[in-house]
Parts: C-alpha cells; sequence; structure tokens
C-alpha cells in the first residue's frame, strides 16, 4: 500500500476513562506508523480521560454517549452513521459489548475486516450483571465471525476457547510498555510518600518517638480499579496479616471507585489501620504514583496481562502477582508469584521481599526493568498490531 493511502482502522472501546485496554489502545495509537496508518476511535460511552488526551495528539474520537451497560436509540443510531459514512478498512473493538455491537453494526455497514480484543483470562459471570453475561455467551456463539480475535495472554486464549470462542484466528499480542514514561524516580520517590502520610497522626508520633529516623514507611501499591475480579478483599486481609508483624507499611491504592467515599471499600478497612492505607482514586500521574512504590501487587483471580506489573517492572519496582493469566510468566524471576484468594501467601511474600531489604528489593528491579525491555519494549508489540493490520488487507 502505498504511503499516500493510508490503512483507515476504526477503534471502538466502551470506555475511555483510565483502564488497562484504553491505556494500551492510547499506547498503540500514539506509537503507530502514521504514514501507514490512519486511526480513529469510537467509544460507547463519554470522551473520558484517555480520549481527551487522544483528541490532544489529533487522534478522532467519537463518543456514543450511552450510559455504562445500557444501550440507547440516539447511540446505536450514531454508530449506524459513523461506520456506513467512514467506512473503515478495519473495525477493531475492544471489549465484550464493544465486541459484539461493533460485530452487528460492521457487518451490516459492509466492513469485512473485524477484529476483535479481548483482555481478561477468567470471569466469574456470577459476579456481573444479568446483561453482561448475556454479552459474553453471544460473543462466544458469534466468536467464528470475525477475521481475528486478539488476546493480550496465552491464559486469556485458553479460556475463552474453553468458554466456547471458535474464531478464524487467535493472535496472541502481549502488552508493550513505554520504557521512557515509566522508569525508576528515586528524587520523587521520598517526598511523594511523606506528602501521603504527612497528616497522619500515626506517622507524625512514629517520627517524634524515633526522633525523625523513620523518614517514609515501605509503600506497597496496589493499582486496580473496584471491580470483584481485582480482589481487593484478599488484598486487605493479607494486609492486616502483614501489619500485625510489621507497622512500618503503608499500603497505596488506585484506580476507579478506589476512593474513601465508596462504603464497601471502606468496609474491608479496620478503623485503627487507616493511618497505614492511602485510597487515591482514578489517577491521571500513575508513572509518578508507580515509581514511589518499594513493592507492587496484582491480586486479581481473573487477569489476562495486567498493564499495572508491567509498569511497575518498568519503574524497576519489584512484584507481588497472583498466580492468573501470564502475570508469572511476565515477572519471570524478577518478584514473587503466589496463588490467588490466599491471604497468607500474599503476606508471606511482601514479607519476603521487605526482609530482602532495600538493596536485595533494587537488584530484583533492576532485573525486572531489563525484563521489559527485553521483552515487552512497547515498540515491539506496536509492530506486532502493525503486522497484524497489513495482513488484513494483504499488504504483510
Amino acid at each position: 500500500m502505498s504511503r499516500d493511502k493510508p490503512i483507515h482502522i476504526m477503534h471502538m472501546i466502551t470506555t475511555l476513562n483510565i483502564g488497562g485496554a484504553e491505556k494500551t489502545l492510547f499506547n498503540l495509537l500514539s506509537s503507530m506508523d502514521k504514514s501507514f496508518f490512519l486511526n480513529s476511535v469510537i467509544s460507547l460511552t463519554d470522551i473520558g480521560s484517555v480520549g481527551q488526551e487522544m483528541m490532544k495528539k489529533g487522534i478522532p474520537v467519537y463518543s456514543l454517549n450511552m450510559p455504562n451497560g445500557r444501550l440507547t436509540f440516539t447511540g446505536m443510531a450514531m454508530l449506524w452513521r459513523l461506520l456506513s459514512t467512514i467506512r473503515p478498512v478495519i473495525l477493531q473493538t475492544w471489549l465484550y459489548h464493544s465486541d459484539l455491537l461493533g460485530l452487528i453494526f460492521g457487518r451490516l455497514s459492509g466492513i469485512k475486516n473485524i477484529c476483535w480484543n479481548i483482555r481478561c483470562s477468567y470471569m466469574k459471570l456470577d459476579d456481573y450483571r444479568v446483561s453482561t453475561r448475556w454479552v459474553f455467551k453471544l460473543c462466544s456463539i458469534l466468536s467464528s465471525i470475525p477475521k481475528v480475535v486478539v488476546t493480550n495472554s496465552l491464559e486469556a486464549r485458553q479460556f475463552h476457547r474453553d468458554s466456547g470462542y471458535r474464531p478464524n484466528q487467535w493472535k496472541v499480542i502481549p502488552n508493550g510498555f513505554d520504557l521512557n514514561q515509566f522508569k525508576p524516580d528515586v528524587q520523587t520517590k521520598a517526598s511523594f510518600i511523606s506528602e501521603l502520610i504527612e497528616d497522619s497522626s500515626f506517622w507524625k508520633d512514629k517520627r517524634e518517638t524515633e526522633r525523625g529516623k523513620c523518614l517514609a514507611p515501605i509503600s506497597i501499591g496496589f493499582v486496580a480499579r473496584c471491580d470483584p475480579m481485582k480482589d481487593h478483599s484478599t488484598f486487605f486481609k493479607a494486609a492486616f496479616l502483614l501489619l500485625q508483624e510489621n507497622k512500618d507499611v503503608c499500603f497505596i491504592l488506585a484506580g476507579k471507585g478506589i476512593t474513601e467515599e465508596n462504603n464497601k471499600l471502606l468496609a474491608l478497612i479496620q478503623d485503627n489501620q487507616m493511618d497505614h492505607f492511602r485510597l487515591l482514586g482514578e489517577r491521571s500521574d500513575i508513572p509518578k504514583v508507580t515509581a514511589a512504590l518499594d513493592i507492587a501487587c496484582s491480586v486479581s483471580h481473573g487477569e489476562g496481562f495486567p498493564n499495572t506489573i508491567g509498569e511497575a517492572m518498568a519503574c524497576g519496582v519489584p512484584c507481588v502477582v497472583t498466580d492468573v493469566g501470564d502475570s508469572a510468566m511476565i515477572v519471570g524471576g524478577t518478584g514473587r508469584v503466589v496463588p490467588p484468594r490466599n491471604p497468607e501467601a500474599l503476606a508471606a511474600a511482601w514479607k519476603a521481599l521487605i526482609d530482602l531489604g532495600e538493596e536485595g528489593r533494587s537488584a530484583l528491579g533492576e532485573a525486572a526493568r531489563r525484563r521489559i525491555q527485553e521483552h515487552f519494549e512497547l515498540s515491539r508489540i506496536v509492530g506486532q498490531y502493525e503486522r497484524l493490520y497489513r495482513s488484513l488487507v494483504g499488504k504483510d
């Protein structure tokens, strides 16, 4: 294909608020060769913070403004008009609701090259709304219609095979990470942690008692939206086990719904331990938050390829992950792997990394960053998507 006629790819995604799939899409579109590819995006809901950043980079973004999990006549009519008018060469959908709607309206609009992108390796459907369960089941029934189904992990591919997916072609493309954006930041680390605990009577009293020796606690981070699959319950149970032995720990949580206004989340925290937790909510400065950690973790009982772990490793932060999806493969020998839903094992793994001391954790962190550089650096992953899209239109 000549460079003066790029391949037009329309990406369709459920939401453009901060999340793993959304960040992956943003990184992909920011890095693709613009002389070969023209990208635009449809959000089923609103523009969102990620959509705003896309628009700043000149990427067209359209929002259907449908409520989360609900269809509206206006939204579906707008989707029909967009696809029928723009007629992209490729329609790449992300996540189940977009996969289903994109397939229906894409086929009605005459788009031949439709790709699905699925991200998780396990779903306990009973934890989700009836509508989500039906969308999942319909996708499995219709999965032979798209040209290709992309997953971000081997485990995700196997789970969906077991769930009845029968696509024409599977393609596993892991997440990629920008090593210039996610990197160690020693200068910011201590000041950021100090800011988080400066209004805490516990840490203030401790510094006074120990005459200022306690400059900063060990920081353990968990970046994940409030979702049953992320298993915050196990995280808090493990945190309380660790605090029984070590009070010099601060747990930093960030993600959509992770705020003190979330009563269900607050109910998981013991009142007398609140000084040890910081609930930051949805953040736009995740590279800064991640680089400030001593230990990062993923506690999910269902994951494909967790972005937060790759980002932490790129920042030189050793990780503790549950053995789900491709998490163990990502970490390799640079962190600790524990069974899901096992707070005792999670607390023990945190303690093991704390006992290594700063020098030991630093060595693991350096190895973690090298592992990301060698296997999951962003340009490598973008190249895999570009080759896939070229192959769909016979230009590989």
